[in-house]
Formats: C-alpha cells, sequence, structure tokens
C-alpha cells in the first residue's frame, strides 16, 4: 500500500514538473515572437525613412540639373541681348551669333529667335525649324508682354512649337521658353531674344538617366498641378489629385504638398493604371524656373522598399524556430535527466550499503557545489564535453537566465555573444592557446598572478540582464587525482561602478586639465591686452600722466619719445610743479585747484627747449573713473599752429586772388580794344621794316596779357562743369586738331592709341579739351623738331570702372626740384609763360572727380597720367 502511494506520488510530480517546463517554453516561444515582431516593426520604419531621404536626394538633384540647365540657356540669352549686333538689329551677323551660341549649347535648344519690339520674328537659328514664321509675330505674347513689363528675363509653361508652319499641329513638339528682353543703344526696349527648350531634351537628360536598384521612378508636375511626365502615360495631362486613392486626415494631400513649392517626402496611397491602390514612398523638391515652380517627383513602392528586410525577417524567424525546436529538445533532455535522477535516487537507498569513501566523496562534492551555489559571486563550472554542470543563484541574477535552462548544455555563450563562441572556460578545458589569442586578443586577456594556470579578462556588454556592463572574468582549470583537466570554473564579477568612476576621474582630470589651461590661456591674453594698451600708450604721439589726489605723478607714458628732457624713471613719484617752468608755475597750479573743484578745460602754454626752439603744448585733463586720480594728456600742436597761420595767410591770398580777379576782367576790354586798333592801323599804314616790327611786337605782347587774364580769370572764378555723355576719344582727337599749327610747325609725330572699348562718359567737353590743348602746347614747347607725341585710352575694368588717358613726349623732361611745384600757381620754366596753365588743368581734372599724375626725366620726357570714372549712367559703344 505503501509502496503504491510512493508511486502515485512520483508520478503526479513527473506530470507537474512536465507541464512546467512546456508552459515555461511556450511562454519563452511566445515572448522571442512578440520581441521579433516588434523589432522587425522598427527596422521597417527605419528602412522607410532611409529610402525617403534616397528618394528626395534623386529629386533634389534632378529639380538642380533642371534648374542649372534653363539658367545656362537663359545665361547664354542674356549675353546674346547684350551684342552690338542684337541691339543695333543687324541681322546676318545677329544670326552668326545666333549660331555660335546654339553650337554652344550642343542641342540644348530647338532654335533661338529675335523678336522686335512689335513681337515680330526678325531673326532665327536653325532657319529649318522655323520656316514660315519669319517676319510674323510668334504668338508667345504672354512672355513677350512679361519680359517688356518687367525688364527680367521669364520663363513659359509648356507650349507647342516647331513645323514647317506655326499652324502644322502635327510636327510640334512641347518646348519651355525662355525669353530675355533686348535694349537698343538709347536703353530703349527693342524686343526679346527667346530660345526654345525642348521638354524631350529635359526628359532625357535628367528623367530617363536616373537609375536605381529599386523599382523607383521620377513624375514632374506644373505649379497647377498638372501632370507632365509620368511613366504611365494615361496619367499625362492630368491632374495630380486623380493619383491619390485615399487621403489620410492626418497629414496634406499629395497635391496640396506638391503645390507648396517645397521639398519634403511622405507615405501615399497612389492609384495604378490597372485601377490598383498600392502605398508607396514619395519625395518631391521644387524647380525654380523663374516666377514659375514646378515639382520632381521620385516615388517607389513602400512593398519593394521593405521586401529584403522582410525576407532577411523571415530567415531570422526561421532560425529562431529553430533554436526554440532545440530549447524545446534541451527541455526534453532536462525532463529525462530528472526522471533519471530520480531512478538514480531510489537506487542509491537501496545501495546504503557501499564504502564509507564513496559517501565522504559525495558529501565533500555537494559541500563544494554549496559553496559554489551559495557564493556571491557569479560563477559556472562546464565539463570536458563543455556542458554546463553548475551555474549558481548570482550568474543567474548576473546575466538573467535560470540554471534550469543552462545546466546541461553548451549554450555559455548565451548572455553574452549573439552568435556561439567559446568563452575562456572552454578554451582552458581544450587547452587551446591559440583561441585566447583569437578570440580574446583584443580585450586584453592576461595570466592569472594568483591562480595557477587560471587566465583573465575584461569586456563591455550593451546588454547584460537588460544593463549595460563592465564584466570582469577569471576561468581556472579543475584537475583530478591524474593531473588532468576533468572541468573549468569561470568566475565573474560586475566592474560597472569601478569603470564609472575611472570614466569619471579620467574625465574630472582632463576638465581640470582644460580649466588650467583656460585660466593660462585668460592670463596670456590679460597679459597681452596689458601690453597692447601699453604699446597704444607708449606709441602715442601724445605724453599721459597720472596724478595723485595730492598732485604726485604715479605713471608717465613715453609718449615725447627721444629728446625729452626727463626720463619716465625721473618723473615718477614726484610733484608735478616740478617739472614746470618757474613762468608757468602759478599758472599751472591754478589749473590744478580747477581740477579738484572739477572744472576741466583744454589749456596751451609755450615752452622753450634746450635747443632754443619754441614749442606749443596743449594739456586736456580729467578724473580716472572710480579713483580720486587724474589724468592729463600734453600734446604738441606746434605744427597745428603754423597750419593755422598759413590758413590765414591763405585767406589773405585768396583775398589777393580776387582782386587780381578784378582787375583782370577790367583790364580784359581795354586790351581787346588795343588789339583792334593795332590791327586796324597795321591795315592802313601798311607799316614796314622797323616799323612792322613793333607792330608785331605791340600785337604779340597784347595777346600775351590776354592770355594771362584769361587764365587768371579761370583760376580765381572757376566755373561749374556743364556734364553731358560724349566721347573721350573725339575730345582728344578735337583738343589735337587746335593744336595742329603747332604741331605742323615743329614737324612733330603724333602716335594715337584709342580703346574701343571705352564708353561714352559725362564730362564737360570743353573745359576737358582746354585741360588737353594745354599738355599738347606745354609737349611741343618741351620737345625739339621730329619729336614724337604719344596719345593713349584703355579701359580699367574693376570694381569701379574708370578711363586712363595718357600723353607722352620725348621732350626736355622736368627736374626733380622742380616736379613737386608745376601744379602751383604763377610757376612757370617758359620765358613768356604765366604759371597757370598746368594749375588750370589740374583744377578741369578735379572738377571731373579725375586724378593726374606727371612722370617726368630730365633728358628723356614727360609722361601725363589723367584717370575718370565711368559714368553708370553711360551706355558702351556699339
Amino acid at each position: 500500500m505503501r509502496e503504491t502511494r510512493s508511486n502515485d506520488k512520483k508520478k503526479h510530480f513527473r506530470i507537474d514538473f512536465r507541464f512546467s517546463i512546456w508552459l515555461a517554453t511556450s511562454i519563452v516561444v511566445l515572448m522571442i515572437l512578440m520581441f521579433a515582431l516588434t523589432i522587425n516593426s522598427a527596422r521597417e520604419r527605419d528602412m522607410v525613412e532611409q529610402f525617403s531621404k534616397q528618394q528626395l536626394a534623386i529629386a533634389r538633384g534632378t529639380a538642380a540639373g533642371i534648374e542649372e540647365l534653363v539658367v545656362g540657356i537663359e545665361k547664354s540669352m542674356v549675353t546674346l541681348s547684350r551684342l552690338p549686333c542684337v541691339k543695333g538689329t543687324m541681322p546676318e551677323a545677329t544670326i552668326q551669333s545666333m549660331k555660335v551660341i546654339y553650337d554652344d549649347l550642343e542641342g540644348r535648344v530647338e532654335f533661338i529667335a529675335v523678336e522686335n519690339k512689335y513681337g515680330v520674328i526678325i531673326a532665327a537659328y536653325p532657319p529649318s525649324l522655323l520656316k514660315g514664321i519669319m517676319g510674323k509675330s510668334f504668338g508667345f505674347r504672354r512672355y513677350f508682354q512679361e519680359a517688356k513689363r518687367t525688364g527680367k528675363p521669364c520663363v513659359s509653361d509648356l507650349v507647342l512649337v516647331g513645323g514647317e508652319k506655326y499652324e502644322d499641329v502635327e510636327n510640334r513638339f512641347k518646348s519651355i521658353i525662355v525669353a530675355v528682353p533686348k535694349y537698343d543703344p538709347g536703353n530703349e526696349f527693342s524686343g526679346v531674344v527667346l530660345a526654345a527648350l525642348s521638354f524631350s531634351t529635359i526628359i532625357d537628360r535628367y528623367i530617363k538617366p536616373i537609375k536605381c536598384d529599386m523599382p523607383c521612378c521620377l513624375w514632374m508636375v506644373d505649379d497647377s498641378g498638372t501632370i507632365l511626365v509620368h511613366p504611365d502615360a494615361e496619367f499625362v495631362g492630368e491632374n495630380v489629385g486623380i493619383l491619390e486613392g485615399a487621403k489620410s486626415e492626418e497629414r496634406i494631400s499629395l497635391k496640396d504638398a506638391l503645390l507648396r513649392g517645397e521639398e519634403g517626402y511622405g507615405e501615399y496611397m497612389l492609384l495604378k493604371k490597372d485601377g490598383r491602390v498600392e502605398k508607396s514612398i514619395v519625395a518631391y523638391a521644387p524647380i525654380h524656373l523663374g516666377s514659375r515652380k514646378w515639382t520632381i517627383v521620385a516615388g517607389i513602392p513602400h512593398d519593394a522598399a521593405i521586401l529584403l528586410l522582410r525576407k532577411t525577417f523571415f530567415n531570422i524567424m526561421f532560425v529562431a524556430a529553430l533554436l526554440i525546436a532545440a530549447v524545446v529538445i534541451g527541455s526534453i533532455a532536462v525532463v529525462y535527466s530528472g526522471r533519471r535522477r530520480l531512478r538514480l535516487e531510489e537506487e542509491l537507498r537501496h545501495l546504503r550499503e557501499r564504502s564509507s569513501w564513496q559517501e565522504k566523496l559525495a558529501r565533500e562534492k555537494r559541500t563544494i557545489e554549496g559553496i559554489i551555489e551559495g557564493s556571491p559571486i557569479p560563477a559556472f563550472v562546464i565539463d570536458r564535453e563543455h556542458k554546463i554542470i553548475l551555474w549558481n543563484k548570482a550568474c543567474a541574477e548576473l546575466t538573467g537566465f535560470d540554471s534550469k535552462d543552462m545546466i546541461g548544455t553548451d549554450r555559455q555563450y548565451v548572455p553574452f555573444y549573439p552568435e556561439k563562441r567559446p568563452l575562456i572556460a572552454d578554451v582552458i578545458v581544450d587547452s587551446d592557446v591559440e583561441g585566447l589569442k583569437k578570440y580574446y586578443g583584443k580585450k586584453k586577456i592576461l595570466k592569472s598572478t594568483v591562480v595557477e594556470d587560471a587566465y583573465e579578462a575584461r569586456d563591455f556588454f550593451e546588454d547584460m540582464g537588460g544593463i549595460k556592463r563592465h564584466l570582469y572574468f577569471m576561468a581556472a582549470p579543475i584537475y583530478d587525482e591524474n593531473g588532468e583537466v576533468i572541468a573549468a570554473i569561470e568566475t565573474l564579477q560586475d566592474v560597472s561602478r569601478e569603470r564609472e568612476m575611472e570614466l569619471s576621474l579620467k574625465e574630472y582630470a582632463e576638465s581640470l586639465k582644460n580649466e588650467l589651461y583656460e585660466n593660462v590661456k585668460l592670463r596670456e591674453n590679460v597679459e597681452g591686452l596689458y601690453s597692447y594698451l601699453q604699446s597704444i600708450l607708449d606709441s602715442s604721439p601724445d605724453r599721459v600722466f597720472a596724478l595723485s589726489s595730492e598732485g604726485i605723478i604715479n605713471y608717465v607714458s613715453r609718449g615725447m619719445g627721444e629728446g625729452a628732457e626727463f626720463t619716465t624713471h625721473q618723473i615718477k613719484g614726484k610733484h608735478f610743479t616740478e617739472f614746470v617752468a618757474p613762468e608757468h608755475r602759478d599758472f599751472m597750479l591754478e589749473k590744478w585747484e580747477e581740477m579738484k573743484k572739477g572744472i576741466f578745460r583744454p589749456y596751451e602754454i609755450e615752452v622753450r627747449k634746450e635747443d632754443g626752439s619754441v614749442r606749443n603744448l596743449l594739456l586736456t585733463s580729467g578724473t580716472i573713473r572710480g579713483t580720486d586720480r587724474y589724468v592729463i594728456v600734453q600734446r604738441d600742436v606746434t605744427e597745428f599752429k603754423d597750419l593755422e597761420k598759413k590758413f590765414y595767410e591763405s585767406q589773405k591770398l585768396a583775398a589777393v586772388g580776387q582782386l587780381s580777379a578784378g582787375i583782370a576782367h577790367e583790364i580784359r576790354n581795354p586790351l581787346s580794344s588795343i588789339k583792334m586798333s593795332l590791327q586796324i592801323l597795321a591795315k592802313r599804314l601798311k607799316p614796314s621794316g622797323n616799323d612792322l616790327k613793333r607792330f608785331n611786337i605791340a600785337e604779340k605782347e597784347v595777346e600775351h596779357l590776354e592770355k594771362l587774364v584769361r587764365d587768371i580769370l579761370i583760376f580765381a572764378r572757376p566755373e561749374e562743369p556743364k556734364m553731358e555723355l560724349a566721347d573721350i576719344n573725339k575730345s582728344l582727337e578735337d583738343s589735337l586738331a587746335m593744336a595742329e599749327k603747332e604741331i605742323a610747325d615743329k614737324k612733330i609725330h603724333v602716335h594715337s592709341v584709342y580703346d574701343k572699348k571705352v564708353p561714352l562718359i559725362k564730362f564737360d567737353p570743353a573745359m576737358l579739351e582746354q585741360a588737353f590743348l594745354n599738355i599738347y602746347l606745354n609737349a611741343v614747347d618741351a620737345m625739339e623738331s621730329n619729336g614724337k607725341l604719344l596719345i593713349s585710352t584703355k579701359l580699367i575694368e574693376n570694381k569701379y570702372d574708370y578711363v586712363v588717358i595718357e600723353i607722352e613726349d620725348n621732350g626736355c623732361g622736368i627736374d626733380d626740384d622742380d616736379l613737386h611745384h608745376i601744379f602751383n600757381p604763377f610757376f612757370t620754366m617758359k620765358k613768356d609763360g604765366t604759371g597757370l596753365g598746368l594749375t588750370q588743368v589740374e583744377k578741369i581734372v578735379d572738377l571731373h572727380r579725375g586724378t593726374i599724375e606727371i612722370i617726368s626725366r630730365k633728358g628723356k620726357g614727360t609722361r601725363i597720367c589723367m584717370t575718370f570714372p565711368v559714368s553708370t549712367t553711360g551706355t558702351e559703344k556699339g
């Protein structure tokens, strides 16, 4: 009876044990499936995001390419519109220029045409594509009017052009018209220059060449939402809204997203030509065509994007199924092992008569296992077959794997690595030293100095029991009585806190190092700033004094430099009155008392140096903020005083000049009368010999006086120039013609080199021609017979365009000493000169905002270089 009850209990125990194992196995399988599905869903979202960004990059690159193509054509049309032949409407030259630009565009446009201001085509290339429309209105009136109204290039929508005749619908082709306004030399609108960019060229260049490993496609939509290009031809010309099969209330529709003119991407349900609705990844980027915005759309089916990922997921699930099967088989093995252990226990009860040494050995074994099992240090033991024979509680808590699932298996790697690989205990059991180097060479594995034949290593794990951990491993062999390795024990220790403390200490040390470096750098910067400010004070021409409230000098700069009566060290720490001359001491003490009362007014004193020279000093005082000290700045204003005296002298000279101008004006009319009377007397008396000579001398002297009076009036009362757009090259030629007699008398060889690029600029032709004539006459006077006169102009183009005029002769030249005075009034080196010619030239050049420079060498010749700014309102000469 008792044996029957005992057998029943054992039977119920086996059933409960089996049920627990199967229940635990089912829960683990279910958790693995749920975890795998969660990971797969997250990876699908990441894959969709990656493909969205890839499609956006394709759309953005295609849009940029089309924009670059249109901008390039626009620049070519702008260049063509600015050519002189196009401005002047010379058909033959215009067609030749159009041919050059058409060839340079290498087939990017179908044709180039020029319309006059009435919208009639006056030139086109190639003529074969536009036969029958020459001399007619082209029909693109909208863009003609837009270019005329805005004065800027414009780009059209898709239009139909081409054919033998404009009305020939069958031979037309879709094109984008790029129109650029053109202007005549008077800056008036004179028509447009336009080019037709075939839509098929855009498709062949930017839509068709797009290659992708996935079944991706490109469409194009205009700014009204009309589909221009689509892989399914039946959708071309339709509104883009018909493609969206099902709209979501959570996001904007595909049509609204495309018409915003911004780039982006998203997932949409799109209609296919067979009527199916398919989820797709859509990316879009705008194409900026003047005032219009088209959109490039790149799409790829959602299922195609994640197909590879799903295949990978199914493969992983298949492998997981195999692993689950292995777990089930392992569970069955555990059940079988349990049953076997129960049978052995029954047999042991019948074998209690065995020798005492076996009982002692079993007791010692259980003691050792108990010690290991109860140890707070995580540890496990494997046998020669790499099967786990012990997995203590601490190890289970650390790894999250229970001993029931680990003992009897070779899955000791599972808590640590995703793939099967030997642990240190496995390598020690096999005595495989090469395996240690292969698997743990990078882990800095070391032979233990404490335990014989043991090895230790460190490693980091992202997920160890749900936590990031740094672990320290030590594995040692277990020997039998014959010294053979029968097992190996491996202990683990969580050293995450120690590692974190080590890293924290390193970071703290690094932060201290950086802080120390910043402090040193700050000190260097402060010292550098102090040295810089000190050098500024020391380099200043003014001398700065800092005085205490008792008048003691605390600081003085070295502003006086060499020749100062006292050095800085001699002045510091003494009362300022010790360095004031006796005649100024009372005056300075009076100013000192005013300073102490808060009255700070600049004042001057005159001092005499040891060499007898007199210097004027300006003293300015003030308080130093935040202190009871004062600052005094001493400035040497001797030169300013001299300039002030010269200014007063110049005012006196100006008054004399005005008086001279008045006298000259009064003298001019009597001189004209005297000259006329001499000419009348010469005709009536018809003198000869010495009388004729005297008449000629008198007439020549009157002319000299007239020139002197005229020069004085120009110098004393210069008129404002009457600015107008004129050709400066022509003014040079006209003034040269005025000196034709003097040039011919000395047989001067004149060589002119005029830059044809020089545009019309604003100047007073009469004034500049007078200046050029004075320069020509001076050059002729300086040269002997058969001299050479070189005249040249050149346009300099940079940030501010200007014209350079050079007049060069090979005459006697000018001394270096005289070169500095040649612009001074009444300075002359001629016997009968007035000394006002070059002064007059300089004034005229200054009135035109120009510059003049004279370069001369005695005996070699003289070169006069003048520059004049180019007016922004001037037009280029054709």
